[in-house]
C-alpha cells in the first residue's frame, strides 16, 4: 500500500486562502499535519513606514473586512501610549460599543453561516433556507448580523470602514435617538441569543470527538471591573499576567517555511489559544448574569478545554453583548461632541484589543513629526495556528479509520471552528490528506 494524502486546497466558509496537508503512512501512523497559509504576504507592516500617525488606523482597518474595527482600534491605542494622549471616558465608551457590535456580528456569522451547516448537513448557509424548517433561523440570524453591523453604522457611519474614530476621540458622534434605537434593539435580540446558547451546545455535542480535550494555555485580556474586549491585562491559564503593551516581549513569533503566516508560543512555554473560548475560560465571573445563567444552563464549565466549545462561547458571548453594550449606551446618555485634543511627539506603544477571533494586537514607533518608524501587527488567527496543528495531531489520529470525504469534512471542521481569517494572519483553505502503503 502506497501513503494516504489528504489536501484540502480551498476551503469553504473560511476567510483567505491556505492549504491542509495531511500525510498518513502505509501502517496508519501520522506523518503529518500542516496548516499552510499562502493567502500573499500584504506588506502593511512594511508600507506604514514613513507615513504619518495619521494614516495608520486608516490604513490598517482594511486589513479585513469582517472585523476592522478591532485593528482600528489597537492601532488607535498603541498611538495613543506613544504620544502620552489621554482620551474622554466617553470615547472609551464608544469605542467599547463599537467593538462589541463587532463581536455581536462575527459571532452571529461564524455560528449560523460558517459552523452550522457542517453540523446539520448543508453544503451552505443557503442551502440551509431552502429547507423550510430551517429559513425562520437563517433569517434571525441575519437580523442579528445586521444589528451588530447598525451598531458600527451609528458609532462610525458605515458598516465597514470607520469615518468618525480617529486619533484623540471622534470627529461625530451618535445621538441619543440612536443609541436608545439600538438598546431596544440588543433588549429584543437576547431571547434568539439564549436559543443560540442551547443550539450551539447541541452542535457541539455532535462534533467529532466532542470529548476533544488537549490541555492548552489559553491567553485573553482580563479586566478588573467588566469582561475586557477594548483593554486589559494580558492573562493565561497558565498565570501569565503582564500589562497588554508588554505582549511583544511574552508572544513571541517565529516563521515555519512554506506557511505565509508564523507560529506563536508563550515565551518559554508553548502554543497557546486565544479567542471566545479563552475569554469565557478566564473572565467567566465578569458575563452578564444572564450569560452566565444560559451557560450553566447547558452545562458549561469553564475552563473546558474542549476546542470544539468554541461555538458555545460565541453564543454566550452574543448574549453578553446585549447587556454589556446596553450598559454602555446608558452609561453614554447624550454623547457631546468633543473636539480631539493632543499634542505630536515621539514615542512607541503597543496595544491590545479582544477582536471577535482573539487578541488583536498593534504597536510601533513615531518620530517628533508623528512619522511612522516601524510598526507590528498581529492578528488572532496568527497567534492560533500552531495551537491549531498540536490540535491536529490530537484529533486525526481518532479519524484515520474514517474514509478520505470523511475524513477531510472533519478536517475542515476542525479548521472552521477556529474561524480563522487568513488573510489578517499573514504578518487558510486546501486539505491534502495523504495515506502511504
Amino acid at each position: 500500500m502506497s501513503e494516504r494524502r489528504v489536501y484540502v486546497d480551498y476551503i469553504a466558509r473560511a476567510e483567505g486562502d491556505g492549504a491542509i496537508d495531511v500525510v498518513i503512512s502505509a501502517d496508519g501512523q501520522l506523518k503529518k499535519a500542516r496548516w499552510e497559509v499562502w493567502e500573499p504576504p500584504r506588506f502593511f507592516e512594511g508600507f506604514l513606514v514613513g507615513r504619518s500617525y495619521e494614516e495608520v488606523p486608516e490604513v490598517v482597518q482594511r486589513i479585513c473586512g469582517i472585523c476592522p474595527h478591532p485593528h482600528l482600534l489597537s492601532s488607535l491605542r498603541a498611538i495613543e501610549r506613544a504620544m502620552d494622549i489621554r482620551v474622554s471616558d466617553q470615547t472609551v465608551l464608544l469605542r467599547k460599543l463599537l467593538a462589541l457590535g463587532d463581536w455581536f456580528m462575527s459571532h452571529a456569522l461564524h455560528v449560523y453561516m460558517l459552523a452550522a451547516p457542517d453540523f446539520v448537513g448543508y453544503e451552505s448557509v443557503i442551502a440551509m433556507a431552502g429547507n423550510p424548517d430551517l429559513l425562520p433561523i437563517v433569517k434571525k440570524a441575519l437580523q442579528a448580523k445586521r444589528l451588530g453591523n447598525d451598531i458600527s453604522v451609528v458609532v462610525t457611519g458605515h458598516e465597514i470602514q470607520n469615518r468618525t474614530a480617529v486619533v484623540g476621540g471622534f470627529t461625530a458622534v451618535p445621538t441619543r435617538a440612536q443609541l436608545q434605537g439600538l438598546k431596544e434593539r440588543l433588549q429584543a435580540a437576547k431571547e434568539f441569543c439564549v436559543e443560540t446558547v442551547q443550539l450551539a451546545a447541541r452542535l457541539a455535542s455532535q462534533a467529532p470527538f466532542p470529548e476533544l480535550v488537549r490541555p492548552c494555555e489559553h491567553v485573553a485580556l482580563k479586566a478588573e471591573d467588566s469582561y475586557a474586549i477594548y483593554e486589559g491585562r494580558l492573562v493565561s491559564t497558565e498565570g501569565l499576567d503582564v500589562p497588554d503593551y508588554e505582549y511583544p516581549q511574552w508572544l513571541i513569533e517565529k516563521h515555519v517555511p512554506p506557511s505565509n503566516a508564523k507560529h506563536a508560543i508563550v515565551k518559554g512555554r508553548d502554543s497557546f489559544l486565544t479567542g471566545p473560548l479563552a475569554r469565557v475560560n478566564l473572565n467567566f465571573s465578569q458575563l452578564s448574569p444572564d450569560a452566565q445563567a444560559a451557560a450553566r444552563e447547558v452545562g458549561f464549565q469553564a475552563p473546558d478545554f474542549n476546542p470544539f466549545m468554541s461555538i458555545v462561547a460565541r453564543g454566550i458571548e452574543m448574549l453578553h453583548v446585549c447587556d454589556a453594550a446596553s450598559e454602555v449606551i446608558d452609561q453614554l446618555g447624550t454623547p457631546v461632541y468633543e473636539e480631539p485634543r493632543y499634542q505630536v511627539k515621539a514615542g512607541e506603544g503597543y496595544a491590545v484589543t479582544e477582536a471577535p477571533r482573539g487578541i488583536c494586537t498593534h504597536g510601533g514607533r513615531f518620530d517628533k513629526d508623528g512619522i511612522c518608524l516601524k510598526w507590528d501587527i498581529v492578528a488572532p488567527t496568527a497567534r492560533n495556528i500552531y495551537n491549531l496543528e498540536k490540535d491536529f495531531r490530537e484529533f486525526i489520529p481518532r479519524l484515520l479509520h474514517l474514509p478520505d470525504e470523511e475524513l477531510t469534512l472533519k478536517i475542515e471542521m476542525m479548521v472552521r471552528n477556529y474561524d480563522p481569517c487568513q488573510s489578517c494572519a499573514t504578518h487558510a483553505l486546501r486539505v491534502n490528506l495523504v495515506r502511504e502503503g
